[in-house]
């Protein structure tokens, strides 16, 4: 694996093009990131990202898994997630051997219209959250079903509406 350098105030080294939301790329042999692009993104924004209380969950329904996120002030995120489409050898679902293991998710915020690195941080799901989500991961691996019927239902409703419907949990910082 390539090891790759990533320093606030640099830039980005994947080119998020003019990206707004979140990306969840999770479950992979270079572990678990959700990256938050946002062009122009102001510093209010920027430090509730950086050092605000976060909380996370997700909604299944179906073969879809949507992520949600939340931050102070109604800064809410939602991204669909697809266990399906990580390349097999680029896969890795973590085993879980006892109820008190946590998920650990790097968050890389970028400035999606400078490609500039706004901060990053690392956060770990509660123990039931990061379980929950394995056996979803699982579920969705064996579900042959479409997601775009299930993600249209759920764009189709008020994005403040999520967090209550994910069941949204405080995360631990590390």
């Amino acid at each position: 694996m390539k090891m790759i350098k990533i320093a606030r105030g640099e830039s980005y080294p994947i080119r998020l093009g003019n990206m707004e939301g979140a990306k969840a790329d999770f479950l992979t042999i270079g572990g678990h990131r959700l990256v938050i692009g946002m062009p122009g993104i102001q510093r209010s924004e920027t430090q509730t990202i950086r050092k605000g209380q976060m909380k996370a969950g997700f909604i299944k329904d179906g073969p879809l898994i949507l992520w949600v996120f939340e931050f102070l002030g109604n800064l809410i995120f939602e991204c669909p997630f697809d266990t399906r489409i990580i390349p097999q050898d680029r896969r890795q679902l973590p085993d879980v051997t006892n109820e008190h293991q946590r998920m650990f998710i790097d968050i890389h915020l970028v400035d999606s219209a400078t490609n500039l690195v706004k901060g990053l941080r690392g956060i770990t799901l509660p123990p039931k959250l990061s379980l929950d989500f394995l056996s979803a991961a699982q579920d969705q691996l064996a579900d042959a079903r479409e997601m775009a019927p299930f993600i249209a239902k759920y764009n189709a409703m008020n994005i403040l509406r999520l967090p209550k419907l994910a069941a949204v949990q405080a995360c631990g910082e590390l």
